[in-house]
């Protein structure tokens, strides 16, 4: 994106036509200037409920770049305000948020206080456990809910006896169907966990290539997980390249060239020459 496209962009964000502000935020998908991320916060506080999770999505997927100026930004807001910032952070998957996720547990606001728990599952914040528990006691029940996916995800015994107990307790049919879903979850993670395997992460590539369509940086991400996992899959490589190359990132893929070139020629002998050949042309 140029930056005269990225300067007419942040500004028609605080136009007073909401179609105008739809148009600038998606227009804003993707970026990773900094210039972007303060008028991006504040339209997490948008009348508009599309805007509001767009920015926040795009703050998320961010990641580092985003997160000190959304944590304080977090720290200083309350109320609905505070909702989709926290949901921002939750998107970055970043642990050095965790500490501020559970101070979030008991915010005045439900919304923060089911994503900040729901947040600490999915960050894997084993430490962290009695204060996700906290949220079984919770008034709100979509608090509860969250709480109970957040211990599934840790898969641990004490989470695993947690979520039980929460079962027992309870008489809502649904809350009970949630309970043994996540149970069922856990029960999975932690066999794969003592057999020395770790489960899959990745979405499938079908779902990925869609997101692409309208949010490119996000389908970036969830690529990258097969790449992290080292899936003997030659797709997910291929987009990657062909996606850094649309935005002129050179650094990043020679970085997916040889990280592929290294698992496939393992994995998948033969696989790699695709890989080979593209890097050697950039040689």
């Amino acid at each position: 994106m140029s930056d005269l496209i990225l300067k007419e962009a942040i500004d028609n964000l605080s136009d007073d036509d909401v179609s105008v502000r739809k148009e600038a935020v998606n227009a804003l998908i993707g970026v990773t200037d900094i210039e972007a991320i303060d008028p991006l916060i504040e339209a997490t506080t948008d009348d508009n409920a599309q805007i509001r999770f767009k920015a926040a999505e795009i703050l998320g997927n961010m990641g580092e770049v985003a997160r000190d100026k959304l944590i304080e930004k977090f720290e200083a807001s309350e109320g609905k305000n505070k909702r989709f910032l926290t949901f921002a952070l939750k998107e970055t998957k970043d642990e050095k948020v965790i500490p501020y996720f559970a101070g979030a547990v008991e915010d005045d606001d439900f919304g923060v206080r089911k994503t900040a728990i729901r947040a600490l599952g999915e960050l894997q914040a084993h430490d962290e456990l009695y204060t996700i528990a906290k949220g079984l006691e919770d008034e709100d029940w979509g608090v509860r809910l969250a709480t109970i996916y957040a211990l599934g995800d840790l898969a641990s015994d004490e989470s695993i006896d947690l979520i039980k107990d929460a079962r027992r307790k309870e008489k809502d049919k649904d809350f009970k169907k949630s309970c043994n879903k996540a149970l069922k979850k856990a029960d999975k993670a932690k066999k794969a966990k003592a057999s020395g395997k770790t489960l899959s992460k990745v979405k499938p590539m079908s779902t990925i290539k869609e997101m692409e369509k309208t949010n490119v940086q996000k389908a970036i991400k969830e690529y990258e997980q097969y790449v992290t996992e080292e899936q003997p899959k030659d797709a997910p490589y291929k987009r990657l390249c062909i996606l850094y190359r649309k935005n002129n990132d050179l650094e990043n893929e020679i970085r997916i060239l040889n990280k592929a070139i290294e698992v496939l020629s393992k994995k998948k002998p033969g696989k790699e020459d695709w890989f080979e050949k593209r890097l050697a042309k950039l040689s």
